[in-house]
């Protein structure tokens, strides 16, 4: 046990300094009372590092076509408001929160609510042609990062979340013969990715997304 000679404390484990002084310990090194505590943040850091770059990789498009096409200056403000308010809360809560992963979903999920609610009560179509299909998208590029730095654990812990975030993907797509969308570049691109989404999991993790499931339908 090693000891300082300043505070005439002794302290276990293989600390070279005093923590109350700073001034040098004495001693042969002993086990210490309390295991060392692992703090795993590198898929944590990864997932933020990945969302960053994809939302910054969107908000390049979003202004190169919004000058393309000459889209509304409030629109596309609001959007890329959206868009970074929405990044900052999701890797605040990966890095922070002890179970961020369900606590994202049910953001989306939150804001698709309010989407709907804000577009039942003004009839809006800003809202069924960029805020729902935003929010799906980014809902979506979420799940691809998830699967990315996951693997087959996202599967396996997040299946019922996945499955519904498709189908929200697929739902503007029902606004287009309602319509609900004059403008529907981002309603098409929000069904194509759910689309593709879902054919990736039918090639590459067909047996195990129905596995998952079955426990699901079984419980």
């Amino acid at each position: 046990m090693k000891h300082c000679d300043a505070c005439s404390v002794n302290f276990t484990g293989d600390m070279a300094r005093c923590p109350l002084c700073q001034n040098e310990l004495h001693g042969e090194a002993s086990p210490a009372a309390f295991p060392a505590q692992q703090i795993y943040l590198r898929p944590r850091r990864l997932t933020v590092e990945i969302i960053t770059f994809v939302a910054g990789a969107i908000l390049l498009l979003l202004g190169f076509f919004a000058y393309l096409w000459s889209w509304p200056a409030p629109i596309v403000g609001a959007s890329a408001a959206a868009l970074i308010i929405s990044v900052l809360f999701i890797n605040s809560a990966i890095l922070h929160a002890p179970r961020p992963l369900r606590l994202m979903f049910r953001y989306f999920y939150i804001m698709l609510a309010i989407a709907l609610v804000w577009f039942v009560a003004t009839m809006n179509h800003v809202v069924t042609m960029f805020v729902i299909p935003i929010t799906c998208l980014v809902s979506l590029v979420f799940d691809v990062v998830l699967l990315i730095v996951l693997r087959t654990k996202a599967i396996d812990q997040y299946a019922k979340y996945l499955a519904f975030d498709i189908v929200a993907g697929l739902l503007p797509l029902t606004f287009i013969p309602l319509g609900w969308a004059p403008w529907d570049v981002l309603v098409m691109v929000s069904g194509l990715v759910s689309l593709l989404m879902l054919l990736g999991l039918l090639v590459f993790a067909r047996r195990q997304l129905f596995s998952e499931f079955g426990k699901q339908f079984s419980a």
